[in-house]
């Protein structure tokens, strides 16, 4: 937990049309990462102490700049198209999240379904609750799983999961998943400045 890579700190600002500035934690392939989903935007990387980190963890950096296009668009229901090819549709209530998964050809339902689910879940404590405490050195302080904030399954709202199948080969579409969902609950939230929007 400690010594392991982490999702680079990103902070940004986007305009309606896509434009505008995101500054993140130099990552190797995080700028590229950013682009491939928000080409206006401009990168800005710096260094700040702190873990490890990467552009291999799940949709890092093009996650971020999809949530930031879909809350400049004001949707309640969104949609994402990853760079895979995938595409999402969540809904977020208090009481259920509904999600709609088209990535190409569905090798096995049930393991596309859990895959789903487990984004929602990481989705939901990402802009909601999780965290990581560092002391002014950037050493990870927090080195428990109750300390992270990560949503516990009794607070789960229901998940409802619509699979498609489209014609093409399968791609990964839970990553969709994930960033439509952080999306979703996010601009359900008002889009608050700071996450998790709701750990103090």
């Amino acid at each position: 937990m400690r010594l392991g890579p982490k999702r680079p700190p990103f902070a940004a600002g986007v305009r309606a049309d896509g434009s505008g500035v995101a500054r993140v934690v130099r990552t190797t392939g995080i700028a590229a990462a950013i682009a491939s989903m928000a080409p206006g935007l401009v990168v800005e990387e710096v260094d700040v102490p702190g873990p490890p980190t990467s552009a291999a963890l799940r949709a890092a950096g093009w996650a971020e700049a999809a949530v930031l296009l879909a809350a400049a668009r004001g949707e309640p229901v969104v949609t994402v198209r990853s760079p895979a090819g995938a595409t999402a549709t969540a809904e977020v209530t208090d009481a259920y999240v509904r999600v709609r998964v088209e990535c190409g050809e569905v090798l096995d339902e049930v393991v596309l379904r859990s895959y789903c689910i487990g984004a929602v879940h990481m989705a939901l404590g990402w802009v909601r609750s999780e965290g990581l405490v560092v002391d002014a050195d950037g050493t990870a302080l927090d080195l428990t799983i109750r300390s992270f904030g990560i949503v516990r399954p009794g607070d789960m709202p229901d998940v409802e999961v619509e699979m498609v199948t489209s014609g093409g080969p399968p791609v990964c579409g839970s990553d969709a998943v994930f960033a439509a969902v952080a999306a979703a609950t996010w601009i359900g939230q008002g889009c608050p400045q700071d996450w998790p929007t709701g750990r103090k």
